[in-house]
């Protein structure tokens, strides 16, 4: 399955950045994020458009270099129409081989996935 990019948006220290338009959730495809093994100041916001609540996965990695995939996937529901949820991702449980992190999506789930990283100074 060839996954969706999504696009890190950089924030930079004491300075605002506009909301990413982010990546239309299309789970037949599900989503990956270029994280490049580092997920310590990634965050991701998934928003759910349907009329019904729908899950996100987050999947295991892969060993190296996730050396805590044993701990499995991780679901989380995001509510219905207007639900929005922030998730941070460790990079030892769910990091792949390339360093990207994937998401899963329950079918019919619309909405979209954007993922920001926060500054290094902070």
């Amino acid at each position: 399955m060839a996954r969706d990019n999504v696009t890190i948006t950089q924030m930079e220290i004491n300075a605002g950045v506009a909301e990413p338009a982010g990546t239309a959730i299309v789970p037949a495809n599900g989503a990956s994020i270029a994280a490049g093994g580092d997920t310590r100041k990634l965050l991701i916001r998934v928003t759910n458009t349907h009329s019904s609540d729908h899950t996100v996965t987050i999947r295991a990695g892969v060993n190296p270099p996730a050396f805590r995939r044993g701990i499995g996937d991780a679901a989380i529901t995001v509510p219905a129409t207007t639900g929005v949820r922030y998730i941070t991702a460790e990079s030892a449980r769910f990091a792949q081989a390339d360093g990207s992190i994937w998401l899963d999506f329950d079918t019919g789930m619309t909405g979209k996935v954007m993922a920001i990283r926060l500054p290094d100074e902070l």
